[in-house]
């Protein structure tokens, strides 16, 4: 997701006084997110997260980039691993989609 300038009033909290801040006509900056691994000659991505605490905002980027995989052209064969079983589990699914020409 871009930045962008948010047009009207825009007061943020801040962890060191106790008032807000006016943040008005300042840039809010990009969400970005780059997964752990990308096929390069293969349409695959597989991220690896072990506890996620739930204040964590991964949730949130991880549908943005779903998201975004939907828009695209080609189709992706995505992975959210665990632990090491399950990233072995991801390699042998990619392997397979690969041998069968699926990506």
């Amino acid at each position: 997701m871009d930045s962008f300038r948010f047009p009207g009033k825009y007061f943020k909290m801040t962890a060191k006084k106790k008032e807000m801040t006016d943040r008005s006509g300042s840039v809010v900056l990009p969400i970005t997110y780059k997964p752990d691994f990308v096929g390069k000659n293969h349409r695959w991505v597989i991220e690896t997260k072990g506890y996620l605490p739930s204040h964590h905002d991964f949730p949130m980027r991880w549908k943005l980039f779903l998201q975004h995989l939907v828009g695209l052209e080609d189709s992706y064969a995505v992975f959210l691993a665990k632990n090491s079983t399950q990233v072995d589990q991801a390699i042998q699914e990619i392997l397979k989609s690969i041998e069968d020409g699926a990506i």
